[in-house]
């Protein structure tokens, strides 16, 4: 992704953060500043308009139908005294002028109405107040006179002075709230916005971002220490980019010869492989020179004796010879030919399966060929090296399998795992074996042959089991091992062969690799022949 969309999502993405931040920080001051003054101011209100309303519609109305009460309880005294009805009713007037006076009702001693008043329109009693009063004149009763007060009246001068006062305290928290909001806004967030910008900037590597100047508040000591680090970071940058320059040139030295290493490496390697080849071919033509050894001496011999019968005969043949003499020259000639004969062809043998084993290592040709005679002529070749040894090799594979694959690479597998185990597995050991057995197997539903090769030697580390493909790992550094075998074995079964390779092993009970390989082998390409050939001859 091209520098300048990584820089543009960089820049939205601190935006958007930026936003979220702004506005967390809006709510969070709107939630405190309406938990702390406004959820006060509302339950304050709350209460003080109840309390109002409950005190405007008991305590006022009581007072008034109170005071009506006592005016007709003393202005009732004189009529009641004198039975003059006439003389109580322009006081009744006077107090029903008042709307809220619902009914007035005077009583005699007797229980009698004196006077009464009702209001022609209905009433509930659930919204009126009523209020009794004896009437007696020097200590005698004379009556009582009973007042039913309206409430109706008082609730709705309640309610017009509740919603009076929570328009006032409404218009009072608006008013504190947007004040607040200005002052917050002002003061906290237009200069939390400035700093962050600036933080942006600085963050996304302009160094070169103004820091805005504030008043000698929080914000203006911070946007001070911003500043500082501004300054600290352009510097270490300059510092930075000077050290960068010197360590580039540094690298570009020290690449140099990390060339120069590499080159020597490459060489000594080169060399390494060019002595391992001459190893591999010298061990070869020993083997050869030293098999070939036992016919051709029988032979020589034989050969020897016949030439000395013949001369012998020839003598005997001039001075004369009898028939018993000429029939035990001829049997020893036909017995003398016969080994001759039997020790050419063991040498022939030998030279075809030498020969046949030297083409496969050096040519890593594809062809058909059976599975038990390649590892037989493998054996053979391994003979020199186990001859004077205590160790066995035994080899039980079907003679029926045959592979379209490279025996030179699977022959070379098969040398250096024996090899291996004659250098580790039996290092200091008066006996061993080791096993080669194989079988078909179907893997994938692809025919494949899976060959094990058992050892009964010292075992291998568990801690060692997971390093012994790594070229150059051995335990025998300095006492002729390179570490290069099995890394060989490795990357030809995974590679030309096309098969795969496990090991198990426990210590003093030996090893056991198993090689699982197709029947017919991966085509390859000429470049990796050559590349398989360089690793059989230096492995």
């Amino acid at each position: 992704m091209p520098s300048k969309q990584v820089a543009l999502k960089t820049e939205e993405a601190a935006t958007s953060r930026n936003s979220r931040r702004r506005a967390s920080l809006q709510t969070f001051l709107v939630v405190v500043v309406f938990v702390s003054i406004a959820f006060p101011a509302l339950i304050t209100g709350g209460v003080l308009i109840r309390e109002n309303y409950q005190r405007t519609i008991e305590h006022d109305s009581r007072a008034a139908a109170g005071s009506y009460a006592d005016l007709l309880q003393a202005g009732m005294t004189m009529p009641l005294w004198n039975v003059a009805p006439s003389l109580g009713e322009p006081l009744l007037d006077t107090v029903k002028i008042d709307p809220s006076v619902l009914r007035i009702v005077v009583q005699g001693i007797d229980g009698e109405t004196f006077l009464r008043y009702e209001k022609d329109s209905e009433f509930e009693r659930d919204e009126s107040l009523e209020i009794t009063r004896s009437i007696s004149f020097e200590g005698e009763p004379l009556g009582s006179v009973s007042l039913m007060y309206s409430l109706k009246a008082a609730r709705q001068r309640a309610a017009a002075d509740s919603q009076l006062l929570l328009t006032i305290i409404i218009f009072q928290l608006i008013f504190s709230l947007g004040v607040l909001s200005y002052i917050l806004r002002r003061r906290v967030v237009q200069p939390l916005t400035a700093l962050e910008k600036a933080a942006d900037g600085i963050a996304g590597g302009d160094l070169k971002t103004a820091i805005p100047v504030m008043q000698n508040d929080e914000f203006g000591r911070l946007s001070l220490q911003l500043e500082i680090m501004r300054g600290s970071l352009e510097q270490s940058f300059t510092n930075l980019e000077e050290r960068v320059k010197e360590r580039t040139a540094e690298l570009v030295d020290l690449n140099k010869e990390l060339k120069g290493t590499l080159d020597k490496l490459q060489q000594a390697q080169g060399n390494l492989v060019q002595s391992e080849k001459l190893a591999a071919l010298g061990s070869l033509v020993a083997g050869v020179a030293h098999e070939l050894n036992t016919p051709l001496g029988n032979g020589l011999t034989v050969a020897s004796s016949i030439y000395d019968s013949t001369r012998q005969i020839e003598r005997q043949f001039a001075e004369g010879i009898t028939r018993a003499e000429l029939e035990n020259y001829l049997k020893d000639m036909n017995e003398g030919a016969h080994l001759v004969v039997a020790s050419l062809e063991r040498a022939s043998e030998l030279v075809s399966g030498f020969k046949q084993v030297a083409v496969d290592r050096t040519s890593a040709q594809r062809r058909q060929f059976k599975l038990e005679e390649m590892l037989a002529e493998t054996k053979m070749t391994l003979s020199p090296m186990f001859k004077h040894t205590p160790y066995k090799i035994l080899l039980r594979v079907p003679n029926d399998v045959m592979m379209d694959s490279y025996p030179g690479p699977l022959g070379q597998v098969i040398t250096n795992l024996m090899n291996n185990a004659l250098i580790h597995a039996f290092d200091g050991r008066n006996h061993g074996v080791i096993e080669i057995y194989g079988e078909r197997v179907l893997v994938n539903d692809d025919e494949c042959v899976q060959l094990c090769v058992v050892d009964d030697g010292r075992g291998i580390p568990q801690e060692n089991l997971s390093r012994i493909f790594d070229p150059f790992f051995t335990t025998k550094l300095g006492e002729g091992g390179n570490g290069l075998g099995m890394h060989i074995v490795h990357n030809i079964v995974t590679g030309v062969l096309g098969g795969s390779i496990k090991v198990r092993s426990e210590i003093d009970s030996g090893t056991e690799f198993t090689i699982t390989v197709p029947l017919v082998a991966p085509l390859i390409g000429s470049g990796k022949e050559e590349l398989i050939r360089g690793d059989m001859l230096h492995g």
